[in-house]
């Protein structure tokens, strides 16, 4: 798992200079368990279809400093910005003392002194998958990093779905539920106890969030042959879309507390009606039904 690539940032010496190494504290402990739950987490290819080409080549883009994002490709949260980087604070060894990254900046650190471990946290807004990439300029940093619950507890919230390497650049993905999280990043060296990093001697992480979780099923209202309007509950902000077979009747957007009312013409006694949810990332739900009734 060595990651290495080119940090081409023209202020690479000033990077160095402003991070502090002076209050950093070596914490073996953390850094044995850190790198016991990534042996847990086995390299193996994400599967296909779960992130397209775009999305992985913009995480690779943004972490390696040679372009600045863009405001957004399909449904991944990313942000543009001229000061598209921030530097870690030390003290960040521990779960406790974790630096907060966004999904709008790549994160630039230091591995300092032997058997230091950087700790950052995330937080996922909403259920969905969580991306994270990193990438050394250094060939004394052997980089390791992983996403992990607090305390490295393992269960259903947090699952690791696999990993990407191209360029310099490895990607590790995640199916994540709304909540925090946090990325320790580590120097795979100090396993075999080489302790060979300077101050010159760089890593970068990067996050992406992506909303890939579809909608609850819909409920709905009764509907009688007399009605003009569906109603009932979906998820809040999405687009609600009634059918008849493939034939569209009409659509509305649901509130902010999930009701919704659409138009449409009224329907014969023993019409079938489908409703669907889109929400904002595009994702839809799987359908409801009802069937028209007398009045």
């Amino acid at each position: 798992m060595r990651n290495r690539g080119i940090l081409s940032l023209v202020a690479i010496g000033v990077l160095a200079l402003s991070l502090s190494v002076g209050t950093v504290k070596a914490e073996g402990n953390e850094f044995e368990l850190a790198r016991k739950a990534i042996e847990r987490q086995v390299e193996k290819p994400l599967p296909k279809g779960l992130v397209d080409s775009a999305t992985l080549n913009q995480l690779q883009v943004e972490i390696k400093g040679s372009a600045k994002s863009s405001n957004k490709i399909g449904t991944v949260s990313r942000a543009s910005s001229d000061d598209n980087y921030t530097i870690e604070e030390e003290y960040n060894d521990d779960f406790d003392s974790a630096n907060r990254i966004s999904f709008e900046k790549t994160t630039f650190g230091q591995l300092l002194p032997f058997g230091d471990i950087d700790v950052y946290k995330v937080v996922m807004p909403r259920s969905g998958l969580l991306l994270v990439g990193g990438v050394t300029d250094s060939y004394a940093i052997n980089l390791g990093f992983l996403a992990t619950q607090k305390d490295f507890v393992e269960n259903s919230k947090l699952e690791y779905l696999g990993n990407e390497y191209e360029d310099g650049v490895e990607v590790r993905a995640y199916q994540a539920k709304a909540g925090t999280y946090y990325v320790g990043v580590f120097d795979l060296d100090n396993e075999y106890y080489i302790d060979d990093n300077t101050e010159e001697d760089l890593y970068a992480i990067g996050t992406i969030f992506i909303d890939n979780v579809k909608p609850s099923k819909p409920t709905v209202k009764k509907v009688d042959d007399n009605d003009k309007v569906v109603k009932g509950k979906a998820e809040a902000s999405s687009t609600v879309t009634v059918k008849v077979g493939s034939k569209k009747l009409g659509s509305a957007k649901a509130s902010s507390n999930g009701n919704y009312s659409v138009k449409i013409k009224a329907q014969k006694k023993g019409t079938i009606l489908s409703i669907t949810a889109k929400d904002k990332a595009g994702n839809t739900s799987s359908k409801a039904t009802t069937t028209v009734v007398k009045h």
